[in-house]
């Protein structure tokens, strides 16, 4: 029997233009992503935040796959909105707006199902409330937690203390670089691993992800693709595959194997994300879609 996951994170309501397209307050956020993909490898709790303006379609869909038993809903108030654009290539981005509104006053609570989980997700959020998460979740066993670049500028040491508090963190290469000062990934990876996290994960977009376990430090490649769509919420998405697998195999003290495989599930998630604009393409796939691209993902691998 696959283990629970509770995720702590926000919900959004995204404005996305690419040089292609521009789509207005559809439905973004890091607990979005990571629980429609996490979802399809184990049942997935949301502790999140939105206001009165968040449309009943969206909370349905939401519903359908992950327990919202844990999200709170401000009547007065209006949902977390975050405004970007892409670069042509679409890998740079730049934000053009960003309304915390409710977001901005959220505390992590947990129902009593999701305080069971073995398995927790910290997405973007104050480190201080990723602590606050991690205290009121008596029975995780294996933690992994994100965080962004502004973070990283205005609250460092307090990111440290959660790095000593959590078993995996899965941060980008900008992130990474930022957090410890060194140019070269492979000593980002061993300097945050020093800090107190077991397994450190650095994505590196198109050019895949780096793992880092015990004394071992494996290279995986993206997903090769054809055709992106929308990059937006493709690293909560591999995060959702990377956790959803650990927990679907009640991996809380995994394996270098383990790891290897749910990296594997990680990379095929996060390339289905990037499919369409908003969770669309998350939404549209199959756990047999999923493990059929798994296993040619495999294959790639094998020499």
């Amino acid at each position: 029997m696959p283990s629970p996951i509770t995720c702590a994170g926000s919900i959004a309501l995204d404005t996305t233009e690419t040089p292609f397209k521009k789509v207005e307050m559809v439905l973004g956020g890091a607990a979005s992503y990571f629980s429609i993909s996490s979802a399809f490898f184990a049942p997935t709790f949301v502790s999140s935040i939105v206001g009165g303006d968040f449309p009943s379609s969206y909370r349905e869909l939401l519903s359908k796959r992950a327990d919202l038993g844990s999200v709170i809903v401000k009547k007065e108030g209006k949902t977390f909105h975050f405004d970007s654009s892409f670069s042509y290539d679409l890998y740079h981005r730049h934000a053009n707006k960003t309304e915390l509104n409710v977001l901005a006053e959220f505390d992590p609570q947990f129902s009593s199902d999701a305080q069971q989980s073995s398995f927790l997700y910290l997405a973007t959020m104050p480190p201080q409330k990723q602590i606050e998460a991690i205290s009121r979740m008596k029975n995780a066993k294996l933690i992994f937690m994100d965080t962004i670049e502004h973070y990283v500028k205005t609250e460092l040491e307090t990111i440290k203390k959660v790095f000593a508090k959590v078993n995996g963190v899965v941060l980008n290469d900008a992130e990474v670089r930022m957090l410890t000062g060194e140019h070269n990934l492979v000593k980002c990876g061993l300097k945050i691993k020093s800090m107190g996290p077991k397994i450190v994960i650095i994505k590196k977009g198109e050019h895949g992800s780096l793992l880092f376990f015990n004394e071992h430090i494996v290279p995986f490649p993206a997903f090769p693709l054809e055709d992106i769509v929308d990059p937006t919420g493709a690293g909560d998405s591999f995060a959702g595959g990377l956790v959803g697998y650990l927990a679907s195999v009640n991996a809380i003290s995994p394996t270098l194997l383990q790891l290897k495989s749910a990296m594997a599930y990680a990379n095929v998630m996060g390339s289905l994300a990037v499919g369409d604009f908003s969770v669309d393409r998350l939404v549209k796939s199959s756990k047999k879609e999923i493990d059929s691209l798994y296993g040619k993902y495999c294959e790639l691998m094998r020499i």
